[in-house]
């Protein structure tokens, strides 16, 4: 049986994938890990028989990027949501970004969970989603914060060369900036396909898991 690793965005958890695994069709064994439990050991590839499929969402899906380049030979391929690659962009954005993430570690650090958690839905790549509800006791605080200062997307960098084949690259058509990053991706010359999913924004697992379910069935068909 074929396996597929899902991972989720930042602040997320391993059951934001529970509506795509129930669209699904290909009776795959899904491991979604919960990146930010408390207690929970660093999350590494897991070790697999047989053929073995990435997908994530958002950071889960640069975390994915980073295991596909590390070990190409492992992984069949890649469904990826929402992602930035690293790739395009300028010296200044990144300085600006590492300063951003330094702000957001601090706050996850030291301010009330209800304020700085309303604080992150309140930004503007998620302005036309639902903000899933998150409740304190599931996060490690201290796994948040070093994602945020540890994994910046200022650092992410993608050789498209390390890549496979078969990858679907996948944005919600109210998201702009990520619609944006696909198409400078395709004209860069990217692997995969490049599918937008009309009437979603960023939080497609939530949006558009029925769409999703699809991308990741005919991937990996």
């Amino acid at each position: 049986m074929a396996t597929v690793v899902a991972l989720p965005g930042f602040l997320g958890r391993g059951r934001d994938w529970a509506g795509v695994r129930a669209a699904s069709q290909t009776g795959l064994r899904w491991i979604c890990p919960d990146l930010f439990a408390p207690g929970a050991e660093p999350v590494r590839p897991p070790a697999v028989e047989g053929p073995c499929w990435l997908a994530g969402y958002s950071y889960g899906a640069r975390l994915a990027l980073r295991w596909l380049q590390d070990s190409p030979g492992k992984w069949q391929g890649a469904l990826l949501l929402s992602v930035n690659p690293g790739n395009f962009q300028s010296e200044e954005e990144r300085v600006a970004r590492r300063t951003s993430d330094a702000d957001w570690a601090a706050a996850f650090r030291t301010e009330r969970w209800a304020v700085v958690t309303e604080r992150w839905n309140s930004q503007a790549v998620f302005q036309h989603d639902a903000a899933p509800r998150r409740e304190e006791r599931d996060f490690d605080r201290r796994k948040l914060t070093a994602v945020l200062v540890e994994d910046s997307v200022a650092g992410q960098f993608t050789d498209p060369l390390r890549l496979p084949t078969r990858l679907v690259w996948m944005a919600g058509a109210r998201d702009a900036k990520f619609v944006r990053l696909q198409n400078l991706m395709r004209d860069a010359g990217f692997p995969g396909t490049f599918p937008v999913v009309g009437e979603a924004g960023h939080r497609l697992l939530l949006e558009a898991p029925e769409a999703v379910a699809g991308a990741l069935d005919d991937l990996v068909a």
